[in-house]
């Protein structure tokens, strides 16, 4: 696949503060707003993370020529202490942020999430009318945790120690180490337990816009009560696929391509079965 290099946002005196990166930011790991057709595309990574873990996807939609915007959400691309202060609504208002400048640009949102961003992109899409929304795709969708890791982080963070722990390497093709925190903050991961609780009790989607792929070998969400999870609240119409041996961080693991193909086919024909007006 031909890719190019999304160019900055013409009107970046106006983006949001989750679409600048700040002066820590490290290197791979900045915000992008580029500017293209009016559907729109809001790309959101997981917690913990960056940008780079989706930026693959990201570009791949700007390449078709579509507005992208994918923030660095609250507390991360800084330091760990700052994400520690953060709560599940500051990742939302920083998602919302972004969406906003999507909407000031384009006729109709995409949502594109990995792991918690695929459960904010949930939050936000419910609270749009369908002409304003398109198609989700929700790549390892956070919406549980193995029930010993639930148990261990619900209890640390009530006693308050230790505040983090460290985090196992992904095993990405070729050594890639993302550039993220390499350890979990407790209190921050309680907010995102929270945040499952809120999207499982209160996200219903309209059947047939939603496409959910799950690595089989993912250690960070464990795909069958995950994949279970996810066909009770989005409902039959729901497409879910399996990735055979992929890992959690999918737009990077060995099956990325495929993830972006995915993608790009699964939005492509939402666009061509809903024209805008």
């Amino acid at each position: 696949m031909n890719r190019v290099r999304p160019q900055p946002a013409r009107d970046g005196s106006r983006l949001p503060q989750c679409l600048i990166a700040p002066a820590s930011c490290p290197r791979g790991a900045e915000p992008l707003a580029h500017l293209g057709d009016r559907e729109g595309m809001l790309v959101l990574h997981g917690f913990t993370g960056s940008p780079w873990e989706v930026r693959p996807i990201a570009e791949a939609l700007a390449a078709r020529g579509h507005t992208v915007a994918m923030p660095l959400l609250a507390g991360h691309g800084t330091s760990i202490y700052a994400l520690d202060e953060t709560t599940w609504r500051d990742w939302l208002a920083s998602a919302t942020a972004a969406l906003h400048w999507l909407d000031a640009h384009c006729d109709r949102v995409h949502f594109v999430g990995l792991s918690m961003g695929s459960l904010l992109s949930l939050l936000l899409a419910q609270q749009r009318p369908p002409p304003r929304t398109g198609a989700l795709v929700l790549c390892a969708p956070a919406l549980t945790l193995r029930p010993l890791d639930r148990a261990f982080i619900e209890i640390c963070a009530r006693v308050g120690w230790p505040k983090w722990i460290g985090k196992d390497d992904p095993q990405l093709p070729g050594g890639a180490r993302p550039p993220c925190y390499q350890a979990l903050p407790l209190r921050a991961a309680r907010q995102l337990l929270d945040l499952m609780g809120v999207v499982r009790a209160t996200v219903r989607r309209r059947e047939g816009d939603v496409l959910v792929l799950h690595g089989s070998a993912d250690l960070t969400v464990p795909m069958a009560p995950a994949m279970a999870i996810a066909r009770q609240i989005l409902g039959p119409g729901a497409q879910l696929r399996s990735l055979p041996g992929a890992g959690h961080l999918l737009p990077r693991d060995a099956c990325a391509s495929e993830v972006i193909a995915r993608t790009l086919a699964f939005v492509g024909q939402h666009i061509a079965a809903h024209p805008l007006a």
